[in-house]
């Protein structure tokens, strides 16, 4: 069977998600990308900024401008990666790498300084500027911090844990 096979299920399926879900109304759309950010806002006690307009995705008082980075497993290859553009370096402060199962369940998410994240940068920048920085290098860099936990909680509705 094709997807053409479940259009008129999935269409149903859409609209009435669509008309039922309040972050509609909110946010205009619904994807990962989103949801990361979201999902970091709640996290850091921030707010959600707009993304790629400013430059950073979240501004959190403890932090300041977070760019949050949103993938899918099994998207990027055999070696899962956090991809990173000169903006993103330029404007944030921080810089949260979140990763999702292809059943759009959360598996991991771990922030890091910009200190941290700009010798990983450097040493990955191809010649247009955009580096590709393993998930293994990223998790390993000193500092960086697991918000794993804190996001199961949020995700689970235990906001109050803390």
């Amino acid at each position: 069977m094709s997807k053409n096979d479940y259009a008129s299920e999935d269409a149903r399926e859409m609209a009435k998600i669509l008309r039922t879900a309040k972050c509609i109304r909110r946010y205009d759309k619904i994807s990962h990308d989103l949801l990361g950010e979201i999902l970091v806002a709640a996290a850091l006690e921030g707010v959600v900024e707009g993304g790629n307009r400013r430059g950073s995705d979240i501004h959190a008082p403890a932090f300041g401008l977070v760019e949050v980075k949103s993938r899918i497993l099994g998207t990027d290859g055999p070696f899962p990666r956090v991809s990173l553009r000169p903006s993103n370096i330029e404007k944030a402060d921080y810089f949260v790498a979140i990763r999702w199962n292809r059943d759009f369940s959360f598996y991991d998410a771990v922030m890091n300084s910009k200190e941290a994240v700009l010798p990983l940068y450097s040493v990955k920048k191809q010649g247009s500027g955009v580096a590709h920085i393993s998930w293994k290098d990223w998790c390993s860099t000193s500092g960086a911090v697991s918000l794993k936990e804190r996001m199961i909680q949020i995700l689970h509705g235990n906001e109050e844990v803390r």
